[in-house]
């Protein structure tokens, strides 16, 4: 019962805060005034009665508290409302983009944490060496890198001096690889996956490998390597399953933050995702498509969280539910 007690209290705290962040999200948006009458003010020949009417048809015209009900109601029912700009559902378009986003990303984390588990073994258990030493220099470098900056460097390399790999876009226009879209789109990914991984190894690299040496001088390290246990099983068994719990908090916040971190990524390699649709919707001004995507990351962001939390108790039984 402590366990579910502890869930529900955790459900219900993560539930208020996302009322929290919808309400604060609102009001922001909202500040700017009426963006249909910003985005139709300048252009000659719109009239005040098509600037209402038009404020109407996007739920416009009523008071703040009233569209915000209204809004909360309509987003328990996944129902984002209408782009502005492109005039197509929300939620459809979030779904649409989100997978491509999520194509790269998913990939990426978790190519970085099976890097990250390696790199990190492999120093921690040669503490002081030059294994270690280069470990440690290299996860520092990409961590001190600019991701953007990682990406331009490697279109450089492997687009347009070697002419490997494609330096933009998911799928080729003309001319797929091996007439397979599959392969093409694969193909297309490498880049992308290759940049998210390489930043994402170097911090987890850094976290683990600090919590893994800490780990290998616990006491019951020293009795299980005296118990005649392999020294495999030691690391693999017993040390990294503790050296990962503090690594739990940056990994939900990594998986929580896939979409918010997307702009960087999709922009450098021209991937059609929802990183690139909200620096688009933000430019463009089309709040219902900020908001929906706002909180779509929000709710990842908390949910993540929430499931960290619970991780947290299930892997560590040291950890009071009080």
């Amino acid at each position: 019962m402590g366990m579910l007690n502890y869930i529900a209290r955790r459900l219900l705290f993560s539930l208020a805060l996302l009322l929290g962040v919808s309400v604060i999200l609102f009001a922001l948006i909202n500040a700017i005034g009426n963006p249909i009458e910003i985005l139709l003010a300048e252009r000659p020949g719109v009239t005040e009665e098509i600037i209402q009417s038009v404020s109407q048809y996007y739920g416009l015209d009523g008071s703040v508290t009233d569209r915000y009900f209204t809004w909360l109601g309509n987003l328990l029912r996944l129902d984002f409302g209408t782009s502005i700009i492109y005039n197509q559902p929300v939620g459809d378009m979030l779904w649409t983009f989100g997978l491509e986003t999520l194509k790269i990303q998913i990939p990426g984390i978790l190519l970085a944490l099976a890097l990250a588990v390696g790199a990190s073994v492999l120093a921690a258990t040669r503490q002081y060496s030059r294994i270690d030493f280069g470990v440690i220099s290299g996860a520092m470098l990409g961590h001190s890198l600019p991701g953007f900056f990682f990406g331009i460097i490697l279109i450089l390399i492997f687009s347009y001096w070697l002419g490997w790999l494609p330096s933009y876009g998911a799928y080729s226009t003309r001319n797929l690889l091996w007439d397979s879209e599959l392969a093409d789109g694969l193909w297309h990914m490498v880049l992308p996956v290759g940049m998210l991984a390489f930043f994402n190894t170097a911090t987890l690299t850094l976290l683990l490998r600090s919590s893994l040496v800490d780990v290998l001088r616990q006491d019951y390290i020293t009795a299980a390597r005296a118990s005649g246990l392999p020294e495999r099983r030691v690391v693999m068994g017993h040390a990294l399953r503790n050296a990962v719990i503090p690594v739990l908090t940056y990994l939900g916040i990594l998986f929580g933050l896939m979409l918010g971190t997307a702009p960087v990524t999709e922009t450098v390699f021209t991937w059609p995702g929802l990183g690139a649709l909200y620096i688009m919707a933000i430019q463009q001004l089309d709040y219902p498509l900020i908001m929906g995507e706002t909180m779509i990351i929000t709710v990842m962001l908390v949910g993540a969280t929430l499931l960290t939390d619970i991780a947290y108790v299930a892997i560590d039984p040291r950890i009071r539910l009080g």
